[in-house]
């Protein structure tokens, strides 16, 4: 009996190392676009901040507005990247993944929302069906729905009639139940966990708002990667408006230094190894990670390799109930990390002492997500990355 259910947890581990591998597998290809984005990005926000009347300037403008274009085309058509990287591991034609990507984020979503009843008008962001309602883990399901019908269909098409019918007949029959169902179902993840949140934080009880700090910035990355982050916005207006202040911003914005953490102990061991590749890719992704831009370490490094997508998220969760028990709250929101220090000054205790305390926020994230990752993740595991 013991035997056997060791054998079954052996099997489940394999099977999670599998499903992990085949994940990171979708990103693999698309990782020096979103270093690119990001580290655009970062530099993009950085200036905007350091120059505040760059619009003013052709020379800063015209800087700005390049990087803003590069990271743009990335963030943009993100879905449609993914689903044509998706596509292909799952089986299916990887450019109909990436049309299906694509249609995920057009307006005429809303449109066809609008005729089937779908659609609220007055508040977008709690439509049934929305144009990019679901994000990446919408595309990624429908990739692996592509994946099943197409070899369902090319089993049984003449060869003659194989190219010309089988990828049309792919899509038609995928995309009405991708926007009818996969949307919908994955896009009210969402709307769930926001509803939650908002209870939660709201709460006058310092220890449940400590809690949930924890569980908050610790669940932020899996959020990120469902797509989940942007539904937060409605959330952060709504303690603007009540309170004068948001506070759930800075304990979310624990999540990426927690990477960060996490991309130092895993570069000090992609170095120790030799793994001379991993370690640039790790680099370039620590850079865009301090200045509040994840995506670049989540999707190439901490989420392909399973480990230290848990020890981040888990070291963010003990900064963000630090951030919570020193009332730590941002007169705004927007770009998170290092980025985010002047809008730190809207807590009780004084604008100098928030700052402070979000410093010492982002450390203990940084600190413990280097110490979680040290000693969870061997150099060995790093060798073939």
């Amino acid at each position: 009996m013991e035997e056997t259910v060791q054998g079954r947890t052996e099997e489940e581990q394999r099977g999670l190392r599998r499903a992990m591998k085949q994940l990171g597998g979708v990103f693999d290809p698309i990782i020096p676009g979103i270093i690119t984005a990001g580290l655009c990005a970062g530099f993009a926000s950085l200036l905007a901040q350091l120059v505040p009347d760059y619009g003013d300037s052709r020379v800063w403008s015209g800087i700005y507005q390049l990087l803003n274009l590069v990271n743009v085309s990335f963030m943009t058509y993100m879905t449609a990247w993914i689903g044509y990287s998706a596509a292909g591991r799952f089986g299916a034609t990887p450019i109909l993944g990436g049309m299906l990507g694509m249609i995920t984020g057009l307006d005429g979503v809303n449109t066809l929302a609008r005729l089937a009843g779908l659609y609220n008008a007055a508040d977008p962001v709690n439509s049934i069906l929305c144009s990019g309602r679901g994000g990446v883990i919408a595309i990624l399901c429908g990739a692996w729905v592509l994946g099943k019908v197409e070899g369902f269909i090319r089993k049984r098409m003449p060869r003659d009639l194989d190219m010309v019918l089988s990828p049309l007949l792919t899509l038609l029959v995928v995309l009405a139940p991708y926007l009818l169902v996969i949307m919908p179902v994955t896009g009210s993840l969402t709307t769930l966990v926001c509803r939650v949140l908002e209870l939660l934080c709201m709460s006058g009880s310092l220890a449940v708002r400590m809690l949930t700090g924890f569980i908050s910035a610790a669940l932020f990355l899996p959020m990120v990667m469902l797509g989940m982050q942007y539904a937060f916005s409605a959330l952060y207006s709504m303690q603007l408006e009540a309170l004068g202040y948001v506070t759930l911003f800075p304990a979310l914005a624990m999540a990426g230094a927690g990477q960060v953490g996490a991309g130092l102990a895993l570069l000090l061991k992609a170095k120790k190894i030799g793994n001379h590749r991993f370690a640039g890719v790790i680099s370039a992704s620590i850079l865009p990670g301090m200045l509040g831009v994840g995506t670049p370490l989540l999707y190439s490094v901490t989420l392909p390799l399973g480990k230290p997508f848990l020890t981040a998220g888990l070291a963010a969760g003990f900064g963000g109930a630090f951030i919570m028990a020193t009332e730590v709250a941002s007169a705004s929101w927007g770009p998170s990390g290092l980025l985010a220090l002047p809008m730190m000054t809207a807590g009780p205790h004084g604008a100098v002492m928030t700052a402070a305390c979000y410093l010492a926020g982002l450390a203990v994230s940084c600190a413990l997500g280097f110490l979680f990752t040290h000693f969870a993740v061997r150099p060995e595991e790093l060798a073939d990355k």
